[in-house]
């Protein structure tokens, strides 16, 4: 009887216990999106040659042209995605 229950008690504690975190990337939090996601969410909204993305005062901002040669530049939200800032101009 000690003996099942030690072996319950084991095998709750291993079902229980928190398994090791996954990997992050550094300066990112593993809820926000990743420099590649970014760039992919800027060519989805029109960018086609990105010249510049980076991060900073918490958001990703690109630049770069679209189809029709215009300058584009955007502000992305990196806690879902969104674009919260978008101009287009020559």
């Amino acid at each position: 009887m000690r003996t099942t229950l030690a072996a319950a008690a084991l095998l709750t504690a291993f079902l229980v216990a928190p398994s090791s975190a996954p990997a992050q990337t550094v300066g990112v939090a593993p809820s926000e999106i990743t420099v590649d996601e970014a760039r992919d969410i800027a060519a989805m909204n029109g960018i086609v040659a990105v010249r510049k993305l980076e991060r900073y005062d918490g958001a990703w901002h690109a630049e770069g042209r679209d189809d029709a040669g215009r300058h584009v530049e955007m502000t992305i939200d990196p806690r879902d995605g969104r674009v919260t800032w978008l101009d287009r101009f020559d």
